[in-house]
């Protein structure tokens, strides 16, 4: 049976991809195995280099509009629209009585295109004040119910593990 990853969480972990290689030393490699193995232990594996080819993406996308300082906090407000918001515009409740935000999908609905195309979107959205910023100082670990998810964005990455 097909366990696919939904596709907001695989936007949102190849969009930290991106904002942790703007900011810190490690290679952009190191940080999407880092994503790649944990988004495996739920889900259909996801090759790190899946992740790398969409982060590069978002990471191109932010070069072409001259983000340049202004990236990561781009790359946070994307995140925070994509936990507080579903793509109807409704709020996202991830945990409910019957269901969860992180079940997984039967039909892979995720991936470069989608993902490249869904960021690009949003990103035009926040900066022209349509869609919210993440408030100041927010982090994902501030969303109810965020889960395994949050811890992995939290975890250090190794940089010798390739």
């Amino acid at each position: 049976m097909s366990n696919f990853c939904p596709e907001w969480v695989y936007a949102l972990c190849c969009a930290k991809t991106a904002s942790d290689f703007l900011s810190s030393n490690s290679p952009l490699s190191a940080i999407a195995k880092k994503f790649s193995n944990k988004l495996s232990e739920h889900y259909d594996e996801i090759k790190f280099e899946e992740i790398v080819d969409t982060a590069e993406k978002i990471l191109q996308f932010l070069s072409e509009i001259n983000a340049s300082e202004e990236a990561v906090n781009m790359l946070n407000d994307f995140i925070y629209v994509r936990c507080s918001l579903n793509s109807n515009g409704s709020a996202r409740k991830i945990q409910s009585v019957f269901s969860s935000e992180f079940n997984s999908t039967k039909l892979k609905e995720y991936g470069q295109d989608k993902t490249n195309k869904v960021f690009k979107a949003s990103i035009f959205s926040i900066r022209n004040d349509v869609l919210p910023k993440a408030p100041p100082g927010w982090t994902i670990n501030d969303v109810p119910d965020i889960d395994w998810l949050g811890q992995v964005f939290e975890e250090e990455v190794d940089n010798f593990s390739l």
